[in-house]
């Protein structure tokens, strides 16, 4: 499986004060579905994906992705439903606009049941940035391997504010270690939280999950300060921001690396885990 902050194929263009042409969205997809093809992922988890959103010229990334990759099962969960978003700021010209979009998994197996949980706000955020704001979400998918149930819980946790990802951080965290008491389960997405990027402040959110016991990440701890880890950013890697943890007793872990042929397509590298059920 993978796990990809496709940032909605804008590239390095990610929120920045720029309005890129059609182009470079087709060359990102175009990008993307090359460096996945290859791997031909059976579970493909994304964050920051658009289904119709001017600011990506009104095309379904989810239906261009599972249509190239063969994904055909797919849950969707919106977490930016808007008909104007002001966003960057200045100057108007580059403003989003109409926004729909959110996370999806994509499988090759069934999707049994889905489920979107809208994770905390920020508390000190005033009304009106509430109003825009774009919700975190944990997106939950039960998916039959040949018929045993998996849990995939996809994430993408709070960028700005440290109190508050350290909560729904803590939130999914329990959510997951509930759901591992009857299936085999894998958290995953994008955390905004890295071990040494000390502008975080401490304790960093991720150190939550990796002091969990009931779940291992992928890569080892002591792996994470190696640049082949890292996840963002995607031209110049320092972070790794983006994990997939799994539960031992019952996810035989065969191979996990960081994609880097997938490049600049996102402000994001992808996550790849081989696995089998025991």
């Amino acid at each position: 499986m993978v796990s990809y902050n496709i940032g909605y194929l804008s590239g390095l263009t990610n929120n920045q004060a720029v309005r890129p042409e059609a182009s470079l969205y087709e060359a990102n997809l175009a990008t993307a579905i090359a460096a996945l093809n290859p791997v031909q992922p059976d579970i493909l988890a994304l964050q920051e994906i658009d289904l119709d959103s001017r600011r990506s010229y009104q095309v379904d990334q989810v239906a261009a992705l599972g249509d190239a990759l063969e994904l055909p099962q797919r849950a969707i969960a919106i977490n930016w439903d808007k008909r104007y978003v002001p966003f960057p700021f200045w100057p108007p010209t580059v403003h989003f606009g109409q926004i729909l979009s959110g996370q999806a998994i994509l499988s090759r197996w069934p999707i049994i049941e889905h489920e979107r949980l809208v994770l905390d706000k920020v508390a000190g955020n005033p009304f009106f940035y509430n109003a825009l704001y774009l919700d975190r979400l944990a997106q939950v998918a039960q998916v039959g391997l040949n018929g045993q149930t998996v849990v995939v819980i996809n994430l993408h946790l709070e960028a700005f504010d440290r109190p508050t990802r350290q909560t729904q951080t803590e939130f999914v965290l329990a959510l997951a270690e509930t759901y591992a008491e009857q299936y085999p389960v894998l958290l995953l997405g994008d955390f905004n939280s890295a071990l040494n990027r000390e502008a975080e402040g401490a304790p960093r959110s991720i150190q939550t999950v990796l002091d969990a016991a009931v779940f291992k990440p992928v890569v080892p701890v002591e792996q994470f300060g190696a640049a082949a880890q890292f996840t963002y950013p995607s031209d110049t890697p320092e972070f790794k921001l983006d994990y997939i943890f799994y539960t031992p007793d019952s996810i035989e872990l065969l191979d996990a690396q960081v994609l880097a042929a997938a490049g600049p397509a996102s402000d994001h590298l992808p996550l790849l885990m081989r696995f089998r059920l025991r």
